[in-house]
């Protein structure tokens, strides 16, 4: 049978609401055992979240001085990247905003061809109810 959500939550850092949340939204299978208690298989757990160890790994691993020159490099390149898809994101926003408003002065210009009833009784403005 599977872990606790204790021990589950011990496992992977996580507190036992989110567990809980992230069963009841499908996102990780469980089931109840026969005292109500639920039980996480390990293998399923560790689909959605990464264990942890006893020790927290830091957020950047440990850089030398040699390593700056490399690092400066991929980062500059990193920015260049993030200015061109700022560009990008730009123009399909300039050309969204252009289609939206084609869109509605479309919407908005009153059709030159007269009704059905106008045509029908020769009057401009005449509704079947009126």
């Amino acid at each position: 049978m599977g872990i606790t959500l204790r021990e589950a939550s011990e496992k992977v850092g996580v507190t036992r609401q989110t567990l809980m949340k992230a069963i009841k939204t499908g996102r990780v299978s469980a089931e109840k055992s026969d005292n109500g208690e639920w039980r996480i298989e390990p293998v399923e757990l560790f689909r959605v979240w990464p264990p942890v160890n006893g020790v927290q790994q830091p957020l950047q691993p440990n850089i030398t001085g040699s390593d700056t020159p490399g690092l400066q490099a991929e980062n500059r390149l990193l920015r260049e990247q993030v200015a061109e898809l700022r560009e990008e994101r730009n123009a399909w926003r300039e050309q969204a905003q252009r289609l939206a408003l084609t869109d509605q002065r479309a919407v908005s210009q009153p059709s030159s061809r007269p009704g059905f009833w106008s045509r029908l009784f020769g009057r401009q403005g005449d509704s079947p109810s009126g």
